[in-house]
């Protein structure tokens, strides 16, 4: 029975490691006085859209917040969930520069994107 259950602790120690693996970096923690309602934003949302295949995006937030998405390559190497049909194939033809807004209530809002004039 004790072998049983040491079996089960070692196979479960993975799946609680892989919980703290973050699919980001936030390059400027010290611009917010706490960085943890961003950091649980992030970890809800779907940033698959903001993503490349093979390099990293950098998000701004209103306040300065920068934030590193990281590639679906990574993520895969990661062994984290990522929507490949949502993620970035080529470079735009031109930066949208969105910029990200935390709501008091904890949802991440792009609240602005310049687009190219026709």
């Amino acid at each position: 029975m004790r072998l049983l259950l040491l079996l089960l602790a070692v196979c479960a120690l993975p799946l609680t490691a892989m919980q703290n693996v973050k699919s980001y970096v936030i390059l400027n923690p010290d611009v917010v006085a706490d960085v943890r309602p961003y950091e649980a934003a992030l970890d809800a949302a779907n940033m698959d859209k903001y993503r490349y295949f093979d390099k990293r995006n950098t998000i701004r937030f209103e306040n300065g917040l920068l934030v590193e998405l990281f590639s679906a390559h990574e993520m895969g190497i990661l062994g984290l969930p990522v929507k490949t049909e949502r993620v970035r194939t080529t470079e735009p033809e031109f930066d949208t520069g969105s910029i990200f807004h935390l709501t008091p209530d904890g949802v991440l809002v792009e609240v602005m994107t310049k687009t190219k004039i026709k």
